[in-house]
């Protein structure tokens, strides 16, 4: 700009109206699904002693703007569920569930051994979509009313059996065709009928086949590795050609909430294994977060005919204390050293120089903006 003697004004960086804003991080709602059958009350046990203090505060230190949405049978007999404080805002198990708003909410509703899937499908919207109400009849809209339309969706499946339910006439069987695993058998049908399913029943949270918003952890019947706490990644095969190689105490290998798992990009881990579970979702957590942290590299798409090495990235510190942060741009990732105010480019990729990454994702709620150059 210039002032009405001719002369250039000095421009104020912070005046400046961004290109874009790079986001920090994104918010996750969790939907835990967990079996009430009887020969679940181990692991059950394991879940309720772990899923405050190796869970849910791991979440919370990072900042992570989370919910958590219990989908299963709550009270105090053998195979129910009760989550008690600081998630519940209660340490009681009788009566209706404790919940905290904005936090934690329990769907309560039976869930068996074969019925995972069915039971999620025909309680997303309760009774107002045709389904199941919670047992108190206190959420006839379901429990998608809990979940943000913005936020990543993860689901936590924990049984010890397969998928073989029907809902709306949709057989969702997983527990046929022993001996063969592949891409075409009754389970990785089954899994993909699901998905169909529930992305026709909640595109607006779940997202598309091409855009899937969400992600599908299990902790099923799988065998436990050499190392037990060693989870199954995507990449790896679905285990178990039988019922008889699953872990101990599991009915099957669970190969439908294994293939969901796959096709989704999350982890599986064995549901025998009670005596672990303190690790295992510590595991689960930090996987979650590294799904919704700040991510370390950006696509940056520039208008047209504007040079992205010509432009500025300013860092704001997430407490807005103090003035952004202009970032420099290096050549290369080896110019980086360990400089935590820098970046490099690839093409039309901004990469953060590793102790800046480091730096910004301790700093969760921070926004990196993309200006006219600033100097």
């Amino acid at each position: 700009m210039t002032t009405g003697g001719g002369q250039v004004a000095p421009v104020d960086c912070n005046d400046l109206k961004p290109l874009f804003e790079l986001p920090p991080l994104r918010a996750v709602d969790i939907i835990f699904v967990i079996d009430n059958s009887g020969s679940m009350g181990e692991e059950i046990d394991a879940i309720e002693q772990n899923i405050n203090v190796n869970f849910a505060q791991i979440i919370a230190a990072s900042d992570v703007d989370y919910r958590l949405v219990m989908v299963t049978d709550h009270g105090s007999e053998h195979a129910d569920v009760c989550i008690r404080y600081p998630l519940s805002n209660t340490n009681k198990c009788d009566g209706v569930p404790g919940e905290r708003a904005g936090l934690f909410y329990h769907y309560d509703v039976n869930v068996q051994s074969n019925d995972a899937l069915c039971v999620l499908l025909d309680t997303i919207y309760g009774s107002y979509g045709g389904g199941q109400i919670d047992e108190p009849h206190l959420h006839p809209q379901g429990w998608a009313q809990w979940l943000r339309p913005e936020a990543l969706k993860v689901f936590l499946v924990i049984t010890d059996d397969g998928a073989n339910c029907t809902w709306r006439g949709n057989e969702i069987n997983g527990t046929a065709g022993y001996g063969y695993q592949g891409p075409n058998s009754p389970s990785a049908e089954a899994a993909r009928l699901f998905e169909t399913l529930l992305l026709a029943e909640a595109p607006d949270h779940f997202g598309t086949t091409a855009t899937k918003n969400y992600r599908f952890f299990s902790i099923a019947g799988l065998r436990e590795r050499a190392n037990p706490l060693e989870p199954y990644g995507p990449g790896e095969p679905v285990e178990g050609l039988s019922k008889s190689e699953a872990c101990d105490s599991a009915v099957t290998p669970g190969w439908t909430y294994q293939w969901l798992s796959k096709e989704t990009g999350a982890l599986r881990f064995p549901v025998c294994q009670v005596s672990s579970y303190d690790a295992v979702f510590q595991a689960i957590a930090i996987n979650v977060l590294d799904e919704v942290s700040p991510a370390c590299s950006y696509d940056v798409v520039t208008p047209a005919g504007v040079d992205l090495s010509t432009l500025d990235i300013t860092y704001q510190p997430g407490d807005r204390v103090g003035p952004p942060e202009l970032l420099t741009n290096v050549p290369s990732a080896e110019a980086c050293g360990t400089q935590d105010d820098a970046y490099f480019l690839q093409g039309s990729r901004l990469v953060l120089c590793s102790s800046t990454c480091e730096r910004l994702r301790s700093d969760p709620r921070h926004t990196l903006r993309v200006t006219d150059a600033c100097r």
